[in-house]
Protein backbone atom coordinates (compact mmCIF):
# COMPACT_ATOMS: atom_id res chain seq x y z
CA UNK A 1 0.00 0.00 0.00
CA UNK A 2 2.87 2.20 0.63
CA UNK A 3 4.06 2.55 -2.94
CA UNK A 4 0.31 2.79 -4.32
CA UNK A 5 0.19 5.70 -1.55
CA UNK A 6 3.07 7.48 -2.82
CA UNK A 7 1.64 7.21 -6.85
CA UNK A 8 -1.01 9.17 -5.40
CA UNK A 9 0.63 11.43 -3.85
CA UNK A 10 2.97 12.54 -6.61
CA UNK A 11 0.40 12.84 -9.19
CA UNK A 12 -1.40 15.14 -6.63
CA UNK A 13 1.99 17.12 -6.18
CA UNK A 14 2.21 17.04 -10.64
CA UNK A 15 -0.91 18.19 -10.73
CA UNK A 16 -1.52 20.84 -8.01
CA UNK A 17 -4.23 19.59 -6.45
CA UNK A 18 -2.99 18.75 -2.49
CA UNK A 19 -5.14 17.20 -0.05
CA UNK A 20 -6.24 19.68 2.02
CA UNK A 21 -6.39 19.12 5.79
CA UNK A 22 -7.80 20.75 8.94
CA UNK A 23 -6.87 19.87 12.38
CA UNK A 24 -8.90 20.63 15.46
CA UNK A 25 -6.26 20.59 18.20
CA UNK A 26 -2.55 21.44 18.21
CA UNK A 27 -1.33 20.06 20.93
CA UNK A 28 2.38 17.56 21.25
CA UNK A 29 0.48 14.66 19.09
CA UNK A 30 -1.48 16.53 16.56
CA UNK A 31 1.56 19.00 16.28
CA UNK A 32 4.10 16.01 15.47
CA UNK A 33 1.65 14.91 12.55
CA UNK A 34 1.46 18.13 10.83
CA UNK A 35 5.01 18.26 11.14
CA UNK A 36 5.16 15.09 9.35
CA UNK A 37 2.83 16.44 7.00
CA UNK A 38 4.75 19.46 6.15
CA UNK A 39 7.56 17.14 5.22
CA UNK A 40 5.16 15.14 2.50
CA UNK A 41 4.06 16.39 -1.32
CA UNK A 42 0.69 16.10 -2.58
CA UNK A 43 -0.84 17.23 0.87
CA UNK A 44 -0.58 19.89 2.65
CA UNK A 45 -2.79 21.16 6.29
CA UNK A 46 -4.73 24.04 5.21
CA UNK A 47 -6.13 24.94 8.49
CA UNK A 48 -5.08 24.77 11.98
CA UNK A 49 -8.49 25.07 14.97
CA UNK A 50 -7.27 25.39 18.31
CA UNK A 51 -8.65 27.59 21.09
CA UNK A 52 -5.05 29.00 21.62
CA UNK A 53 -4.62 30.07 17.76
CA UNK A 54 -1.04 30.83 19.28
CA UNK A 55 -0.50 27.50 19.69
CA UNK A 56 -2.16 26.57 16.17
CA UNK A 57 0.49 29.39 14.91
CA UNK A 58 3.45 27.95 16.40
CA UNK A 59 2.66 24.10 15.18
CA UNK A 60 2.54 25.78 11.97
CA UNK A 61 5.79 26.85 12.15
CA UNK A 62 6.99 23.92 13.42
CA UNK A 63 6.19 22.42 10.40
CA UNK A 64 8.18 25.21 8.54
CA UNK A 65 5.83 27.16 7.00
CA UNK A 66 7.02 30.77 6.57
CA UNK A 67 5.17 32.79 9.40
CA UNK A 68 4.13 35.19 6.80
CA UNK A 69 1.84 33.02 5.59
CA UNK A 70 -0.08 31.80 8.30
CA UNK A 71 -3.13 34.16 9.05
CA UNK A 72 -5.23 34.08 12.29
CA UNK A 73 -8.77 34.27 10.96
CA UNK A 74 -12.45 33.33 12.47
CA UNK A 75 -14.91 34.41 9.39
CA UNK A 76 -15.23 31.94 6.63
CA UNK A 77 -15.39 34.25 3.48
CA UNK A 78 -12.20 36.24 4.38
CA UNK A 79 -10.68 32.68 5.46
CA UNK A 80 -11.46 31.55 1.75
CA UNK A 81 -9.75 34.63 -0.06
CA UNK A 82 -6.64 34.06 2.24
CA UNK A 83 -6.72 30.42 1.46
CA UNK A 84 -7.09 31.04 -2.48
CA UNK A 85 -4.14 33.73 -1.68
CA UNK A 86 -1.73 31.10 -0.63
CA UNK A 87 -2.23 31.61 3.05
CA UNK A 88 -2.74 29.23 6.34
CA UNK A 89 -5.41 29.57 8.45
CA UNK A 90 -5.18 29.42 12.22
CA UNK A 91 -8.51 29.38 14.04
CA UNK A 92 -10.11 30.08 17.49
CA UNK A 93 -13.32 28.25 15.75
CA UNK A 94 -12.64 24.24 14.30
CA UNK A 95 -16.16 25.05 12.33
CA UNK A 96 -14.78 27.33 10.04
CA UNK A 97 -12.72 24.02 9.19
CA UNK A 98 -16.03 22.52 7.32
CA UNK A 99 -16.43 26.28 5.57
CA UNK A 100 -13.72 26.33 4.07
CA UNK A 101 -13.79 22.89 1.83
CA UNK A 102 -10.97 20.47 3.52
CA UNK A 103 -10.99 17.04 2.51
CA UNK A 104 -10.08 15.78 5.75
CA UNK A 105 -10.00 16.37 9.20
CA UNK A 106 -8.21 15.11 11.41
CA UNK A 107 -9.61 15.08 15.27
CA UNK A 108 -6.48 15.46 17.69
CA UNK A 109 -8.07 16.97 20.91
CA UNK A 110 -8.22 14.19 22.96
CA UNK A 111 -11.48 15.25 24.48
CA UNK A 112 -14.81 12.84 24.29
CA UNK A 113 -16.85 15.82 23.84
CA UNK A 114 -15.78 17.52 21.85
CA UNK A 115 -14.32 14.76 19.34
CA UNK A 116 -18.38 14.15 18.99
CA UNK A 117 -19.06 16.59 18.31
CA UNK A 118 -16.27 17.71 15.50
CA UNK A 119 -16.63 14.38 14.11
CA UNK A 120 -20.52 14.28 13.76
CA UNK A 121 -20.26 17.78 11.59
CA UNK A 122 -17.65 17.03 9.66
CA UNK A 123 -19.48 14.05 8.72
CA UNK A 124 -23.00 15.66 8.14
CA UNK A 125 -20.70 18.32 5.94
CA UNK A 126 -19.64 15.23 3.63
CA UNK A 127 -15.98 15.68 5.10
CA UNK A 128 -14.11 12.66 6.01
CA UNK A 129 -12.94 12.13 9.73
CA UNK A 130 -9.60 10.86 10.93
CA UNK A 131 -9.05 10.33 14.91
CA UNK A 132 -6.60 10.41 16.69
CA UNK A 133 -9.12 10.70 19.82
CA UNK A 134 -10.12 7.34 20.66
CA UNK A 135 -11.50 8.16 23.41
CA UNK A 136 -14.31 9.30 21.57
CA UNK A 137 -14.22 6.28 19.17
CA UNK A 138 -14.51 3.86 21.79
CA UNK A 139 -17.52 5.54 23.23
CA UNK A 140 -19.48 6.61 20.10
CA UNK A 141 -17.61 5.04 16.90
CA UNK A 142 -20.14 3.04 16.14
CA UNK A 143 -22.95 5.50 15.30
CA UNK A 144 -20.25 7.72 13.40
CA UNK A 145 -19.06 5.10 11.37
CA UNK A 146 -22.51 4.31 10.33
CA UNK A 147 -23.04 7.94 9.76
CA UNK A 148 -20.15 8.66 7.34
CA UNK A 149 -21.43 5.07 5.03
CA UNK A 150 -24.35 6.92 4.74
CA UNK A 151 -22.89 10.24 4.32
CA UNK A 152 -20.39 8.69 1.95
CA UNK A 153 -17.12 9.74 3.64
CA UNK A 154 -14.94 7.50 5.57
CA UNK A 155 -14.70 7.48 9.56
CA UNK A 156 -11.41 6.06 10.98
CA UNK A 157 -9.25 5.71 13.40
CA UNK A 158 -5.23 6.66 12.95
CA UNK A 159 -2.90 5.02 11.27
CA UNK A 160 0.62 4.44 13.37
CA UNK A 161 -0.96 4.46 16.68
CA UNK A 162 -0.98 1.11 18.61
CA UNK A 163 -4.71 0.15 17.32
CA UNK A 164 -4.09 1.05 13.76
CA UNK A 165 -0.50 -1.17 14.16
CA UNK A 166 -2.48 -3.86 15.85
CA UNK A 167 -5.01 -3.41 13.16
CA UNK A 168 -2.45 -4.21 10.30
CA UNK A 169 -1.10 -6.73 12.22
CA UNK A 170 -4.86 -8.44 12.49
CA UNK A 171 -5.41 -8.08 8.62
CA UNK A 172 -2.48 -9.68 7.98
CA UNK A 173 -2.17 -12.95 10.01
CA UNK A 174 -6.13 -13.96 10.35
CA UNK A 175 -5.44 -13.73 6.12
CA UNK A 176 -3.14 -16.09 6.17
CA UNK A 177 -5.19 -18.14 8.05
CA UNK A 178 -3.66 -18.22 11.25
CA UNK A 179 -5.55 -17.99 14.77
CA UNK A 180 -5.08 -15.16 16.99
CA UNK A 181 -4.46 -16.06 20.11
CA UNK A 182 -4.17 -12.55 22.15
CA UNK A 183 -3.01 -9.38 20.99
CA UNK A 184 -2.08 -6.17 22.86
CA UNK A 185 0.21 -3.22 23.29
CA UNK A 186 3.16 -2.64 25.75
CA UNK A 187 3.90 1.34 26.34
CA UNK A 188 6.76 2.34 28.16
CA UNK A 189 4.61 4.37 30.61
CA UNK A 190 3.20 1.29 31.98
CA UNK A 191 6.50 0.37 33.32
CA UNK A 192 5.81 2.70 36.55
CA UNK A 193 1.95 1.66 36.73
CA UNK A 194 0.15 3.15 39.38
CA UNK A 195 -3.44 2.63 38.71
CA UNK A 196 -4.32 5.40 41.79
CA UNK A 197 -2.33 7.80 39.99
CA UNK A 198 -3.34 11.64 40.10
CA UNK A 199 -1.99 14.77 38.35
CA UNK A 200 -0.46 15.57 41.86
CA UNK A 201 1.53 12.34 42.22
CA UNK A 202 3.33 12.66 38.34
CA UNK A 203 3.41 16.62 38.45
CA UNK A 204 6.91 16.02 38.82
CA UNK A 205 7.86 13.46 35.42
CA UNK A 206 5.22 15.56 33.70
CA UNK A 207 7.34 18.76 34.08
CA UNK A 208 10.43 17.25 33.14
CA UNK A 209 8.67 15.03 30.33
CA UNK A 210 7.55 18.21 29.28
CA UNK A 211 3.59 17.07 28.97
CA UNK A 212 0.14 17.84 31.10
CA UNK A 213 0.19 16.06 34.22
CA UNK A 214 -3.48 14.90 33.30
CA UNK A 215 -2.21 13.50 29.93
CA UNK A 216 0.15 11.28 32.06
CA UNK A 217 -2.08 10.34 34.34
CA UNK A 218 -4.18 8.24 31.42
CA UNK A 219 -0.77 6.30 30.53
CA UNK A 220 0.79 5.70 34.46
CA UNK A 221 -3.01 4.58 35.38
CA UNK A 222 -3.78 2.24 32.18
CA UNK A 223 -6.75 4.68 30.80
CA UNK A 224 -4.68 4.61 27.48
CA UNK A 225 -4.16 1.32 27.11
CA UNK A 226 -7.93 -0.08 28.00
CA UNK A 227 -9.41 2.93 25.77
CA UNK A 228 -6.83 1.81 22.76
CA UNK A 229 -7.45 -1.88 23.20
CA UNK A 230 -11.01 -1.32 23.40
CA UNK A 231 -10.78 0.12 19.76
CA UNK A 232 -8.65 -2.96 18.50
CA UNK A 233 -11.61 -4.82 20.12
CA UNK A 234 -14.34 -3.40 18.70
CA UNK A 235 -12.56 -3.99 15.03
CA UNK A 236 -11.82 -7.39 15.73
CA UNK A 237 -14.10 -8.76 17.97
CA UNK A 238 -11.51 -9.89 20.48
CA UNK A 239 -12.44 -9.94 24.20
CA UNK A 240 -10.74 -8.74 27.57
CA UNK A 241 -10.30 -12.47 28.95
CA UNK A 242 -10.79 -11.26 32.76
CA UNK A 243 -12.09 -7.68 33.61
CA UNK A 244 -9.58 -5.10 33.15
CA UNK A 245 -7.30 -7.51 31.21
CA UNK A 246 -4.49 -9.63 33.02
CA UNK A 247 -1.42 -7.03 31.84
CA UNK A 248 1.44 -9.20 33.06
CA UNK A 249 5.25 -8.01 33.20
CA UNK A 250 6.41 -9.98 30.25
CA UNK A 251 9.08 -9.41 27.32
CA UNK A 252 9.00 -11.09 23.63
CA UNK A 253 9.56 -14.55 25.46
CA UNK A 254 7.42 -14.01 28.11
CA UNK A 255 4.44 -13.12 25.86
CA UNK A 256 4.79 -15.65 23.73
CA UNK A 257 4.34 -18.20 26.89
CA UNK A 258 1.66 -16.31 29.07
CA UNK A 259 -0.54 -15.29 26.57
CA UNK A 260 -1.94 -19.14 25.78
CA UNK A 261 -4.21 -21.47 27.21
CA UNK A 262 -4.33 -22.54 30.28
CA UNK A 263 -4.53 -26.03 28.98
CA UNK A 264 -1.25 -25.21 26.83
CA UNK A 265 0.63 -23.82 29.60
CA UNK A 266 -0.30 -20.48 29.79
CA UNK A 267 -2.66 -18.47 32.01
CA UNK A 268 -5.52 -17.57 29.86
CA UNK A 269 -9.06 -18.89 30.30
CA UNK A 270 -9.99 -18.67 26.08
CA UNK A 271 -8.30 -17.24 23.21
CA UNK A 272 -9.18 -14.57 21.13
CA UNK A 273 -8.39 -11.72 23.41
CA UNK A 274 -7.08 -8.33 24.22
CA UNK A 275 -4.50 -7.33 26.77
CA UNK A 276 -1.10 -5.80 27.42
CA UNK A 277 1.99 -6.48 28.89
CA UNK A 278 4.24 -4.68 31.16
CA UNK A 279 7.73 -3.96 29.86
CA UNK A 280 10.65 -6.12 32.06
CA UNK A 281 13.50 -3.66 33.67
CA UNK A 282 16.94 -3.81 34.18
CA UNK A 283 18.28 -4.00 37.38
CA UNK A 284 19.08 -0.30 37.49
CA UNK A 285 14.89 0.29 37.24
CA UNK A 286 15.00 1.44 33.75
CA UNK A 287 13.27 -0.48 31.06
CA UNK A 288 14.33 -3.54 29.29
CA UNK A 289 13.83 -2.58 25.51
CA UNK A 290 15.95 -5.21 24.23
CA UNK A 291 13.47 -8.18 25.94
CA UNK A 292 10.24 -5.93 26.09
CA UNK A 293 8.33 -5.06 23.09
CA UNK A 294 8.29 -1.63 24.29
CA UNK A 295 6.92 0.40 23.14
CA UNK A 296 5.33 -1.48 20.63
CA UNK A 297 2.47 -4.08 19.70
CA UNK A 298 2.35 -7.74 19.98
CA UNK A 299 0.51 -10.61 18.60
CA UNK A 300 0.56 -14.54 19.86
CA UNK A 301 -0.60 -16.51 16.56
CA UNK A 302 -1.09 -20.38 16.20
CA UNK A 303 -1.10 -22.69 14.03
CA UNK A 304 -1.69 -26.38 13.71
CA UNK A 305 0.25 -26.94 10.69
CA UNK A 306 3.54 -29.12 11.25
CA UNK A 307 5.35 -27.57 8.48
CA UNK A 308 4.85 -24.28 9.51
CA UNK A 309 5.70 -24.99 12.88
CA UNK A 310 8.70 -25.88 11.55
CA UNK A 311 9.26 -22.84 9.23
CA UNK A 312 8.34 -20.65 12.12
CA UNK A 313 11.10 -22.48 14.35
CA UNK A 314 13.74 -22.13 11.31
CA UNK A 315 13.46 -18.35 10.89
CA UNK A 316 13.72 -17.95 14.98
CA UNK A 317 10.12 -16.58 15.36
CA UNK A 318 10.10 -16.46 19.27
CA UNK A 319 7.81 -19.25 20.50
CA UNK A 320 7.20 -22.89 20.94
CA UNK A 321 4.44 -25.61 20.12
CA UNK A 322 2.43 -23.82 17.39
CA UNK A 323 2.34 -20.68 19.51
CA UNK A 324 4.62 -17.67 17.81
CA UNK A 325 4.75 -13.76 19.03
CA UNK A 326 4.90 -11.72 15.96
CA UNK A 327 5.65 -7.91 17.10
CA UNK A 328 6.26 -4.34 15.93
CA UNK A 329 9.08 -2.89 18.73
CA UNK A 330 7.45 1.37 18.22
CA UNK A 331 5.08 3.17 17.06
CA UNK A 332 4.92 6.61 15.31
CA UNK A 333 1.38 7.56 15.93
CA UNK A 334 2.60 11.24 15.04
CA UNK A 335 4.89 10.27 11.94
CA UNK A 336 2.23 7.31 9.95
CA UNK A 337 -0.86 9.32 10.97
CA UNK A 338 -1.07 11.09 7.33
CA UNK A 339 -1.05 7.12 5.29
CA UNK A 340 -4.74 7.18 7.13
CA UNK A 341 -5.67 10.31 5.54
CA UNK A 342 -4.70 9.28 2.26
CA UNK A 343 -5.88 5.83 2.35
CA UNK A 344 -9.42 7.78 3.37
CA UNK A 345 -9.38 10.18 1.06
CA UNK A 346 -8.04 8.84 -2.18
CA UNK A 347 -9.07 5.04 -1.52
CA UNK A 348 -12.32 5.42 0.53
CA UNK A 349 -10.79 3.01 2.75
CA UNK A 350 -10.56 3.28 7.21
CA UNK A 351 -7.72 1.98 8.96
CA UNK A 352 -9.34 0.69 11.80
CA UNK A 353 -13.12 1.49 13.19
CA UNK A 354 -15.70 -0.54 15.31
CA UNK A 355 -16.28 -3.03 12.73
CA UNK A 356 -17.89 -4.89 15.23
CA UNK A 357 -19.65 -2.39 16.98
CA UNK A 358 -19.50 -1.74 20.95
CA UNK A 359 -17.77 -5.52 21.98
CA UNK A 360 -15.76 -3.98 24.27
CA UNK A 361 -17.01 -0.99 26.99
CA UNK A 362 -14.14 1.25 28.73
CA UNK A 363 -15.69 2.51 32.08
CA UNK A 364 -14.61 3.83 35.57
CA UNK A 365 -13.68 2.41 38.94
CA UNK A 366 -13.12 5.13 42.17
CA UNK A 367 -9.26 5.59 42.88
CA UNK A 368 -10.70 6.87 46.22
CA UNK A 369 -13.99 6.93 48.35
CA UNK A 370 -15.74 9.97 47.45
CA UNK A 371 -18.81 11.66 48.53
CA UNK A 372 -22.41 12.66 46.98
CA UNK A 373 -22.11 15.60 45.27
CA UNK A 374 -18.72 15.41 44.42
CA UNK A 375 -17.51 16.01 40.90
CA UNK A 376 -15.70 13.36 38.78
CA UNK A 377 -13.18 14.84 36.75
CA UNK A 378 -12.89 12.13 34.42
CA UNK A 379 -9.94 10.39 32.62
CA UNK A 380 -6.57 11.42 34.06
CA UNK A 381 -8.03 12.93 36.80
CA UNK A 382 -7.85 11.82 40.85
CA UNK A 383 -11.27 10.85 40.64
CA UNK A 384 -11.54 7.60 38.97
CA UNK A 385 -9.42 4.83 36.51
CA UNK A 386 -10.47 2.97 33.76
CA UNK A 387 -11.38 -0.83 33.21
CA UNK A 388 -12.71 -2.93 30.26
CA UNK A 389 -14.91 -5.85 30.29
CA UNK A 390 -17.60 -6.95 27.65
CA UNK A 391 -20.18 -4.14 26.72
CA UNK A 392 -23.04 -6.76 27.09
CA UNK A 393 -22.19 -6.98 30.46
CA UNK A 394 -21.38 -3.62 31.42
CA UNK A 395 -25.08 -3.27 29.91
CA UNK A 396 -26.63 -5.39 32.18
CA UNK A 397 -24.58 -3.79 35.67
CA UNK A 398 -25.91 -0.89 34.73
CA UNK A 399 -22.31 0.56 33.83
CA UNK A 400 -21.62 4.38 33.08
CA UNK A 401 -18.96 4.81 29.76
CA UNK A 402 -16.01 6.42 30.83
CA UNK A 403 -16.11 9.16 28.56
CA UNK A 404 -19.46 10.42 29.70
CA UNK A 405 -18.28 11.36 33.06
CA UNK A 406 -16.28 13.84 32.61
CA UNK A 407 -17.89 16.76 35.54
CA UNK A 408 -20.47 14.01 36.75
CA UNK A 409 -21.59 14.69 39.84
CA UNK A 410 -22.18 11.53 42.27
CA UNK A 411 -25.62 11.58 43.77
CA UNK A 412 -24.41 9.51 46.59
CA UNK A 413 -21.37 8.29 48.60
CA UNK A 414 -19.08 5.73 46.48
CA UNK A 415 -16.40 3.46 48.10
CA UNK A 416 -12.68 3.27 46.65
CA UNK A 417 -12.53 0.57 43.81
CA UNK A 418 -16.12 0.99 43.33
CA UNK A 419 -17.48 0.76 39.55
CA UNK A 420 -19.87 3.85 38.48
CA UNK A 421 -22.99 3.01 37.42
CA UNK A 422 -25.87 5.08 36.33
CA UNK A 423 -27.90 5.12 39.60
CA UNK A 424 -24.51 6.94 41.14
CA UNK A 425 -24.40 10.10 38.98
CA UNK A 426 -25.98 13.17 37.23
CA UNK A 427 -24.91 13.30 33.74
CA UNK A 428 -24.27 16.06 31.46
CA UNK A 429 -27.26 15.32 29.23
CA UNK A 430 -26.62 18.33 26.78
CA UNK A 431 -23.42 17.18 25.06
CA UNK A 432 -23.59 15.94 21.41
CA UNK A 433 -21.60 12.86 22.89
CA UNK A 434 -24.24 11.94 25.52
CA UNK A 435 -27.18 12.30 22.59
CA UNK A 436 -24.96 10.14 20.19
CA UNK A 437 -24.68 7.61 22.62
CA UNK A 438 -27.98 7.70 23.29
CA UNK A 439 -28.87 6.98 19.77
CA UNK A 440 -26.54 4.93 19.40
CA UNK A 441 -28.24 2.42 22.23
CA UNK A 442 -31.91 3.32 20.76
CA UNK A 443 -30.59 2.12 17.30
CA UNK A 444 -28.80 -0.91 18.72
CA UNK A 445 -32.61 -1.93 20.17
CA UNK A 446 -34.27 -1.24 16.95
Amino acid sequence: MSLLLKTKLDARAAQDTPIRVGFVGSGRMGTGAICQIGKMVGIEVTAIADVNTDRAVEAFEKSEVDAQRVSVCDDAEEARRLIEDGQRIATSDWRLLLDIGVDVVVESTGIPEVGADVAMQAILNHTHVVMLNVETDVAVGPILSSMADRSGVVYTVASGDEPGLIAELYDRYTSLGFTVVATGKSPSSIGEYDRYATPDSVREDAERLKINPHFLVTFRDATKTMIEMAAVSNYTGLRADVRGMHGPVAGVEEISRFFRPKAEGGQLNGTGVIDYARPLKNEDGSIDFFRSVTPGVFMVIHTDNQQIRDDLDYLDVYGDNGYYVMHTPYHLVTNELPLSIVQAVDYGQPTIYPKKGLVTEVFAAAKKSMKAGDVIDGAGGAAVYSLVDDYETCKKENIVPLALLTNAKLTRDVDQDEVITYDMVDLNEESALYHLRRLQESMETV
